[in-house]
């Protein structure tokens, strides 16, 4: 019984493991450089290019968020 309640402790550490490994590929490998071309390529001025040239950094907070608050 106690090597039941074991392997299934392992198996959802492991399966929540894999699952914040793939959120911050995607995020850091897909996500950020996108937001980043198309901030780039936009010509947005003043203060609304000082928010939308902010938006990676803001990106870049929620997963670190997400990843603490998983634990």
């Amino acid at each position: 019984m106690f090597s039941e309640e074991k392997t299934g402790f392992k198996a959802q550490v492991t399966k929540q493991f894999i699952g914040i490994m793939v959120v911050i590929i995607i995020g850091v490998a897909v996500v950020i450089p996108v937001v980043i071309n198309v901030t780039e390529t936009a010509s947005i001025t003043g203060t609304a290019g000082t928010l939308v040239n902010l938006l990676p950094l803001f990106i870049a907070v929620a997963l670190i968020l997400v990843v603490v608050g998983l634990y």
